[in-house]
């Protein structure tokens, strides 16, 4: 799927170590296009607690970047994805909270699962 931009082999063969268990989901709509989601949930669980939150806030960056470049888009305006605002988290959060708040970003639509798998495409290979 080329719109993820990068080579989904290249992704799989990524050396990640879990370090603890979870059964994510918020991707699951992606199951049928054929993408290794596994690989986004296996990196998420390979981080340390503290490090989801920048995940979610990596999220929430590029999210209201968009929404702030397209503010005078009028297709962006009259769009499902201009009501969506997102907000940064400081605190820490546990893979659970993380899993409950892209499953309630996503609310099964395909553009909200690519952008979220591609922010962390970007945690993976930064470029």
């Amino acid at each position: 799927m080329n719109c993820l931009k990068i080579d989904l082999n290249k992704l799989n063969k990524k050396k990640i170590i879990k370090i603890r268990d979870f059964e994510y989901n918020f991707l699951h709509i992606l199951k049928e296009y054929k993408i290794p989601i596994e690989i986004y949930y296996k990196y998420l669980l390979s981080l340390e607690n503290f490090k989801l939150k920048n995940v979610w806030n990596n999220l929430v960056k590029k999210w209201n970047s968009v929404r702030k470049e397209l503010k005078e888009n009028q297709s962006f305006i009259q769009s499902i994805h201009n009501k969506v605002i997102l907000h940064q988290i400081h605190s820490n959060i546990d893979d659970k909270k993380l899993n409950e708040l892209l499953n309630e970003f996503i609310d099964n639509d395909i553009f909200r699962s690519l952008c979220v798998s591609k922010i962390i495409q970007k945690c993976i290979f930064p470029k």
